[in-house]
């Protein structure tokens, strides 16, 4: 091959990587234009109040995350679309692009890392594993064992959890996201155990006063297991939207709104 050829296979060769940044760019900034244009972000959410839940009352939306939502689209000016997910398809539901973002309090766990990129944690949470009040378990270590029986919302990492920590335990998904309806398990004595956060038991502490007498924490108020950052999600090719997010969640953060927003929507919750 002379010189000559061989100049013109570089240049040739450093043009297609130079267009393919280019698309690679113009790609990660695409869906901030798309959206604007497109009038509506759209958000895909998981039932879980006070994070994110329908009102009794008007079936609109409301929360934690509704909140912040409704600000990141007044800051791009565009209205806000909900759309309606479970927690087993909400990750799916991304990738397919049946919405733009994840705006929910979803743990941002390696293994969901996989498929989608995180924002920075807005808050970082821990679990209480809770037991039956009449229990013979009186230690975490008597939980990895066969007669042991973990439940949790099917698609959760309360259902995930137990299985990483306990793998000789059995766990039992459950396709509810109504928290009384799992927890109570523990509560009958139908399940021996289930990792619950601090927040939730909060409220259901709040609305159900003799709960205490029902269930023991395990592991004591202060010690949680598998503290993991609550954080939003968007698809791995949208560097732009994930810069704009981490930008407006560092500001929220820096400022206190999260925790003024989590200790109103909580409060709300637990007078209910």
């Amino acid at each position: 091959m002379t010189i000559r050829k061989l100049t013109n296979s570089l240049i040739g060769a450093l043009a297609g990587i130079a267009i393919g940044f280019a698309a690679l760019s113009a790609s990660a900034q695409n869906l901030i234009r798309e959206i604007q244009e497109r009038g509506t972000l759209k958000v895909g959410m998981a039932e879980s109040p006070p994070w994110q839940s329908p009102n009794p009352a008007s079936g609109e939306y409301e929360g934690f995350n509704v909140d912040l939502a409704k600000r990141v689209a007044e800051i791009m000016g565009v209205e806000l679309q909900i759309v309606p997910a479970t927690w087993s398809t909400l990750v799916p539901g991304l990738t397919a692009k049946q919405y733009d973002v994840i705006f929910a309090n979803l743990f941002a766990t390696p293994q969901r890392a996989l498929a989608v990129n995180f924002t920075e944690p807005y808050s970082t949470y821990g679990f209480h594993v809770v037991v039956n009040a009449n229990s013979p378990v009186t230690s975490l270590d008597q939980l990895n064992d066969p007669s042991v029986t973990f439940v949790g919302v099917s698609g959760t990492v309360e259902e995930a959890y137990p299985k990483e920590l306990f793998p000789n335990a059995t766990t039992r998904g459950i396709v509810a996201p109504d928290v009384p309806a799992w927890i109570g398990e523990v509560a009958s004595g139908r399940a021996t155990a289930a990792f619950l956060d601090p927040g939730t038991f909060r409220i259901l502490k709040a609305k159900n006063p003799n709960l205490e007498k029902r269930l023991r924490v395990l592991n004591g108020e202060d010690n949680l297991v598998k503290p993991v950052g609550l954080a939003y999600a968007v698809r791995p090719e949208e560097a732009h939207m994930l810069q704009f997010l981490n930008t407006f969640i560092r500001d929220v953060v820096r400022n206190g709104e999260t925790v003024t927003l989590r200790d109103k929507w909580f409060d709300q919750m637990a007078q209910r």
